[in-house]
């Protein structure tokens, strides 16, 4: 699928949580192409100012009669908080689509599984506001959302997400909004026996979720996508400064990585070498927080 290098105008930007923005752009040679779970990377400064390089952010709503999509982020570091405080008409350099995205369900017959864990649910997003326009437009209570936060305050506005007709357990951890505990704790007592298990999951979020899911996930029939962003220069696989350690199905013991940029971001967890990942388990996989 071809990338596009476009002069993208920043539309309207909106404050969603504590410390998460959402904007959105009009790229019209971009959206046509552009699939959930790919990427866009956007330089966030002016020319020749700081940040030089460029930052990758997931697709987190395509509309693509209108040829917009929005992003969904947070500010931790210099990059977020500069786009963050970008007005509605700014302009900014946009490489898109990137990646591999979501593979779809086979039909509406299908119960799928969503795993969100904070920020997390940028990607999934998309993936979901195609499901219920395609897949399961008339049977979208077959889409189970779990999603959790530390806290309500960093909860995106859910009104949206209801709309769409799904079934959404939230959690938080401190239990300041629905469930109390992790969204991986209500996953477990949804599912707890094995009983009802979905047909697929997909799944967004901070490593150390992802590698307590990718376990959980082991063993159980259960096609699983998970979403696993990493910190990047290029986008396009000529930095390689976003391997991840991988199995080599020809020598299981063998060193083999896959680049989060063009093999994934969205990778089935038995191809990825978990326990050579778990030294690094804090620092935290999303383009939305660079």
């Amino acid at each position: 699928m071809p990338r596009v290098q476009e002069k993208a105008k920043i539309l309207e930007t909106h404050r969603e949580a504590e410390g998460i923005h959402r904007l959105v752009f009009y790229a019209p040679r971009i959206v046509p192409t552009a699939r959930p779970g790919q990427f866009v990377m956007i330089r966030v400064a002016s020319e020749g100012s700081d940040p030089l390089l460029a930052r990758p952010f997931s697709f987190h709503r395509l509309h693509k009669e209108d040829g917009l999509f929005e992003i969904l982020l947070r500010v931790v570091g210099t990059g977020t908080r500069i786009l963050s405080q970008r007005p509605a008409g700014s302009v900014l350099d946009v490489v898109g689509p990137l990646g591999r995205g979501f593979s779809l369900p086979s039909g509406p017959h299908e119960t799928v599984a969503f795993v969100a864990g904070g920020i997390g649910i940028a990607p999934l997003w998309a993936l979901l506001d195609e499901l219920t326009s395609k897949t399961h437009r008339n049977r979208p209570e077959q889409l189970h959302v779990f999603y959790g936060a530390r806290t309500r305050a960093e909860l995106v506005p859910l009104t949206p997400l209801k709309r769409l007709g799904v079934h959404l357990v939230v959690s938080t951890d401190d239990g300041s909004s629905g469930e109390a505990g992790t969204v991986l704790e209500a996953l477990r007592r949804r599912y707890e026996g094995g009983s009802g298990l979905p047909d697929r999951l997909y799944a967004c979020g901070s490593l150390p979720m992802q590698v307590s899911l990718a376990r959980w996930a082991s063993g159980r029939n259960l096609s699983v996508e998970m979403s696993l962003e990493s910190m990047m220069a290029c986008g396009i696989g000529a930095c390689l400064g976003c391997a991840l350690p991988a199995v080599n199905p020809d020598d299981p013991q063998a060193e083999r990585y896959v680049h989060v940029c063009q093999d994934g971001p969205v990778f089935d967890p038995r191809r990825i070498r978990w326990d050579k990942i778990q030294p690094i388990m804090a620092r935290p996989l999303t383009f939305a927080s660079l």
